[in-house]
């Protein structure tokens, strides 16, 4: 698994996430463009996506890839979670949600694509990690927060027409929210992630996710913008320095931690 980690973080290889759903229909483009925060008009290739609620929070996340029949989805999540978020607002809309036995894969360097297969992929186990070092969320670390406090601003497209959490992306927009995505790394042992994060006693943030890595206890966590990188940080039973990212291990070469 080290070995497939550091490929990764070097740039080589891909990684394949099983299952796919086919968005297809007379009103396939309308119903989408009322779902998530991009402009379905000008996909031309692979873009990422995200679906809100009405307070504007992610709920789910996605790669959408044109399709001669429609549009593809390849879920950040679960393809249940995708499709049922979907479902529920489904009305009159004469959209079909076929699920395909496709495969999104994501290469190390970025690029992403429809497959067939998942054949010669890493470790579906190591992508976590890959994540975690490189500073790119996993659905579950964002879910609920704003597309402003986790990075990802540049998945909501500015003026794009009416869609679920578009009112709360407008008044939002030109704003500095309160809050921002930074690195974890712990200093004392710790309980499982999410837990509240404080500072002297002051809840300051949440931590989103935590693991025992290659270079010690690493993790992600959305805190307040006032609390300054460097700083120690206290929850879930253990502490932790408020670090950027992506951490400086993304530029791995088989080091290890010494603790």
């Amino acid at each position: 698994m080290e070995e497939a980690l550091e490929k990764a973080l070097a740039g080589e290889g891909y990684f394949a996430f099983p299952g796919l759903l086919l968005v297809r229909g007379p009103d396939a483009l309308s119903f989408l463009q009322g779902q998530c925060t991009r402009d379905l008009r000008r996909l031309s290739g692979p873009m990422g996506a995200l679906f809100l609620n009405h307070r504007g929070q992610i709920e789910e996340a996605a790669t959408v890839f044109p399709h001669p029949e429609g549009f593809l989805l390849a879920p950040w999540g679960s393809l249940e979670g995708l499709r049922a978020r979907l479902k529920r607002y489904l009305v009159f809309d004469r959209v079909e949600l076929l699920e395909l036995p496709l495969y999104r894969r994501l290469h190390a360097h970025g690029r992403e694509e429809v497959a067939e297969s998942g054949e010669g992929a890493h470790p579906a186990g190591v992508y976590p990690l890959y994540a975690l070092l490189k500073g790119l969320p996993l659905l579950s670390d964002i879910r609920g927060e704003l597309p402003q406090s986790v990075g990802l601003l540049p998945l909501v497209d500015p003026g794009k027409g009416c869609y679920l959490g578009q009112e709360i992306m407008a008044r939002l927009e030109g704003k500095e929210v309160h809050h921002r995505l930074v690195g974890l790394r712990g200093l004392s042992p710790s309980q499982e992630a999410p837990f509240a994060l404080l500072l002297e006693g002051r809840k300051v943030g949440e931590a989103k996710r935590v693991m025992e890595t290659p270079f010690g206890v690493l993790g992600l966590a959305v805190v307040r913008k006032e609390v300054p990188l460097g700083e120690a940080v206290e929850g879930g039973g253990g502490r932790f320095l408020v670090e950027p990212l992506p951490f400086e291990e993304a530029a791995w070469s088989g080091r290890r931690s010494s603790g």
